[in-house]
């Protein structure tokens, strides 16, 4: 019996070694992808940016550390072909299933993006919920500017993004959500907007705004107040600050809490949409000469004030993307679709002028709950 326990035991010990120089083996030979960028070429081709784990040594013989990450340029007739092709380079296959983030470039934005993402929603080694974003000039450049030996700009990019659960100026959206917009009637959706600036000791990256998609194609920017704006009537704004002028000074609020309801009246010519927007939050700051306790009627009067700042911010964002841009980014058409499902399929191809007049109603009630510690005697 202890010769049956000395035999399996070594049996077990020599698996486990020969498993772990199998495993060491496929890591070697392997190239495991945190973030893509994706541009296009003049000449219709992409460039396809990878940021790839350094699995060998972390030092150098000299004892200077090597980069964290590595990136790898390619090209290629289709993304797929250009991933691929890393293989011929370096010996290594590329691995997406622990991808971080899809950045796009400017120009493949404004062309259509797509074509270029087939590949990931297509292949089942894609994860459906990697964060997708653009930038304002190309990809390939963004992650090297933002690069560093200690530097991993897609964890960077996803903490980022993140925030948007905590900060209602940063939007995000994941590859599968993506899809699910561009699908649904109004083929319309948004992404943010990522870039970089000059940090104390190195490159960052922030959030500035977000782009709006139609049919694909790139049609206007927003800025951090209209992301926030955006976040209210997609029920993403979480938490967050709203500014606005009290009796001719700065004043804030601290969003805590926000829903909003969203409903649609089809019975006449054209669609009105009315928004509800119920908002708890804490009086954050009043830029007053001196340092007072607000009375009720105050307070009172506070509220309408950033009542009536996000009303009129909201009203703005729908103005710009339904009569001018004719975008429905927020999925209003499905409304449409849910509750009258006879006109929407007999007006769906008009549907894009149908939203345009529409008409927009947006409520907005503001709960304070806490106004700031009292210091009076």
């Amino acid at each position: 019996m202890r010769k049956a326990v000395i035999i399996l035991t070594c049996i077990v010990c020599l698996g486990a070694i020969l498993n772990r120089n199998t495993f060491k083996d496929d890591i070697s030979n392997r190239s495991i992808v945190q973030g893509v960028g994706i541009d296009i070429n003049d000449d219709g081709t992409y460039t396809v940016t990878l940021e790839i784990i350094n699995t060998e040594n972390y030092s150098n013989a000299d004892g200077t550390a090597k980069p964290v990450m590595n990136l790898r340029t390619l090209s290629g007739k289709t993304v797929s072909s250009a991933i691929k092709s890393a293989y011929a380079i370096d010996g290594k296959t590329p691995v997406l299933s622990q991808n971080r983030v899809i950045v796009i470039g400017k120009k493949l934005a404004e062309k259509g993006i797509m074509p270029s993402l087939d590949f990931f929603i297509r292949g089942s080694e894609n994860y459906p919920t990697v964060q997708i974003a653009t930038v304002q000039g190309r990809a390939e450049d963004f992650f090297k500017d933002a690069s560093g030996e200690t530097t991993v700009v897609s964890r960077n990019i996803e903490d980022i993004l993140m925030t948007s659960e905590e900060d209602m100026s940063v939007s995000s959206i994941t590859l599968c959500d993506l899809v699910n917009h561009y699908k649904s009637a109004g083929a319309s959706f948004y992404m943010p907007i990522i870039s970089t600036f000059e940090g104390k000791e190195k490159k960052e990256i922030t959030s500035k705004g977000t782009a709006v998609f139609k049919e694909g194609k790139l049609v206007c920017n927003l800025s951090e107040e209209e992301t926030a704006s955006l976040n209210f009537l997609c029920n993403c704004a979480r938490r967050g600050a709203v500014d606005f002028s009290y009796n001719g000074v700065p004043a804030s609020i601290s969003v805590i809490q926000n829903s909003t309801k969203k409903k649609v009246d089809y019975s006449s010519e054209n669609p009105q949409f009315f928004f509800k927007v119920k908002i708890k939050a804490d009086l954050a700051e009043i830029d007053s000469e001196t340092v007072y306790n607000p009375t009720q009627t105050e307070v009172d009067a506070m509220k309408e004030c950033a009542e009536e700042k996000i009303k009129s911010d909201i009203e703005a964002l729908c103005r710009k993307l339904y009569r001018q841009e004719k975008a429905d980014p927020l999925g209003f058409s499905r409304l449409i679709y849910i509750y009258y499902p006879e006109k929407f399929r007999a007006q769906e191809k008009n549907l894009s002028e149908i939203m345009t007049n529409s008409q927009y109603s947006v409520e907005v009630e503001i709960c304070i709950r806490r106004l700031g510690q009292d210091y009076s005697s």
